[in-house]
C-alpha cells in the first residue's frame, strides 16, 4: 500500500481519516499544520497527499502544493476543499491529481486513492 500524508487543520476529521486509512492498510502520516506538513513529508516522501485546501487560508494550501510538487514531481497530490473554487484558475490547480468536494464520503476518498 502507497504511503501517505494526510493534511488537515480540523483535528476531527483528521484523526478519523487517519483511522480509516490505517484500517484499509495504508502507512498513513497525518499534519495539523502547514509547517508539520512539510516535516512529514521530508521525511515520510509519501506516494500520495490528502491535503486540505484551507489551512485556516487557500494560500496554506496552495503553498504546500507548490512546495510537495518541488521537492517530489511525482507525488500525487488529492485536494479536499469545501471551497473548490479557491483552487479554479490557479497554476496550482494544473499540479493536483484530482478535487474532492467537501464533505466527503469515504467511499469517494477510497476510491480516488485507489485511482491515484
Amino acid at each position: 500500500m502507497p504511503r501517505l500524508l494526510v493534511v488537515d487543520d480540523d483535528a476531527a476529521a483528521l484523526a478519523l481519516r487517519k483511522l480509516i486509512l490505517e484500517r484499509e492498510g495504508y502507512q498513513v502520516a497525518a499534519a495539523a499544520d502547514p509547517a508539520n506538513a512539510r516535516v512529514l513529508f521530508a521525511e515520510t516522501q509519501p506516494e500520495i497527499v490528502i491535503l486540505d485546501l484551507r489551512l485556516p487560508e487557500a494560500a496554506d494550501g496552495l503553498a504546500l502544493i507548490r512546495d510537495f510538487r518541488a521537492v517530489l514531481p511525482a507525488v500525487r497530490i488529492i485536494v479536499l476543499s469545501g471551497w473548490p473554487l479557491d483552487l479554479e484558475g490557479t497554476p496550482e490547480a494544473a499540479m493536483v491529481d484530482q478535487i474532492l468536494t467537501k464533505p466527503i464520503r469515504t467511499v469517494a476518498l477510497l476510491s480516488a486513492l485507489a485511482n491515484a
